[in-house]
């Protein structure tokens, strides 16, 4: 990693006298640990509500309107992986490639179980490695939230944040991404909610009656 390099978000930092950017500062300080350090000991809890799916098939929004009607906790884990690194999953990607993320990833959904009951969005390849998909499984109950690729490429027309669709053709990768990822998302769900034509608010209470869950008044 090009050590002159300096975060988009924030100046260049100094750590013992040498320039460094953010990424790297929060490496060498105890602010975050690596993508790799040992999680905490606490228990993981199965309480949870957690939704996957491609990107752009709109977990955050369901998610947050699920949360609201429980009056529970909601976490995004890509914004979550964001804050704590104070860069954009671009960014983290540009340095530490996929590889890097997902384990940044990992261990953000494994701190994520360990609180109460919650709701969580996670990122459309969460799936990808085996311990978090087995961390998923035995974290809560996984809904799968599925849209054709015309319907995740109408979602995702205006969007500039996703580094794997920073590419002409966004087609082809949503239909590559698709096929590669489907398999893994419905293996890893307990239920799958097909959101084509559906509204956010459909979405959310079909998750409610899937697991017999009444919202709070």
């Amino acid at each position: 990693m090009p050590a002159s390099r300096a975060s988009p978000y924030i100046n260049p930092l100094v750590y013992n006298g040498t320039a460094c950017d953010y990424l790297d500062f929060l490496r060498q300080t105890s602010g975050f640990l690596p993508p790799d350090a040992t999680p905490s000991l606490w228990p993981v809890t199965a309480e949870h509500i957690i939704l996957i799916g491609a990107m752009g098939v709109g977990k955050s929004s369901v998610g947050r309107k699920l949360a609201k009607k429980l009056k529970r906790p909601f976490f995004d884990s890509d914004q979550v992986i964001e804050e704590k690194t104070g860069v954009d999953i671009a960014t983290i990607f540009d340095y530490e490639g996929e590889s890097g993320f997902r384990k940044r990833e990992e261990k953000a959904i494994d701190e994520l179980c360990r609180r109460q009951a919650m709701v969580l969005a996670t990122g459309g390849g969460a799936v990808l490695t085996a311990p978090t998909r087995k961390l998923l499984a035995t974290c809560g109950t996984v809904i799968y939230l599925k849209a054709s690729v015309d319907m995740l490429l109408k979602r995702t027309r205006h969007s500039d944040h996703r580094p794997l669709l920073n590419v002409p053709d966004k087609r082809q990768v949503i239909t590559e991404l698709l096929h590669q990822r489907e398999p893994l998302y419905l293996q890893t769900a307990d239920h799958t909610i097909d959101t084509d034509r559906r509204t956010v608010s459909w979405t959310a209470n079909r998750v409610l009656q899937l697991l017999d869950l009444t919202p709070e008044p």
